[in-house]
């Protein structure tokens, strides 16, 4: 993702679930490389319609690993269906993602721990991007503060 200062929390788990999705595949990559193939991984993954891509078979991870408009990356493809299904179970237990994240409260580690614990291909660094691209006031890193001061606020 390209640095957004101002970023503004998703209006719907959908979104959350495409910012999340955009965090994880953007990780190891250049954000350029996933900003440009964007409108493809929209159009390969039903616009991110979490009820539609949680239904997504092998078939479908198969037919996306041909998919040239995306990064094919198997584990990558494969954890977004697996969580698509984290997400229904998250709507089913606390009626949306925002209001799980809520019951964390004001405690963003334990916040950083749990997205880590229950989505595939999500580790600190991912889940770091996600909660900050979805609007999450985090603390910055010590890391984060130097490559911040280097980067000016547009």
């Amino acid at each position: 993702m390209s640095p957004n200062w101002n970023a503004k929390p998703p209006k719907n788990d959908d979104e959350y679930f495409e910012r999340m999705t955009r965090s994880l595949f953007t990780a190891g990559l250049n954000w350029k490389v996933i900003e440009n193939k964007w409108p493809n991984f929209q159009k390969a993954f039903a616009g991110f319609s979490i009820s539609k891509v949680a239904r997504f078979s092998d078939k479908d991870v198969k037919k996306l690993m041909t998919d040239t408009g995306i990064v094919r990356n198997e584990k990558k493809i494969q954890a977004t269906v697996h969580n698509a299904g984290e997400f229904l179970k998250l709507e089913k237990d606390f009626g949306s993602f925002q209001k799980y994240l809520n019951t964390f409260g004001k405690n963003e580690e334990r916040m950083l721990e749990a997205v880590q614990e229950r989505f595939q291909h999500v580790g600190p660094s991912t889940a770091r991007t996600f909660l900050w691209a979805s609007g999450c006031e985090l603390t910055p890193t010590r890391e984060e503060k130097k490559w911040m001061s280097g980067h000016k606020k547009s």
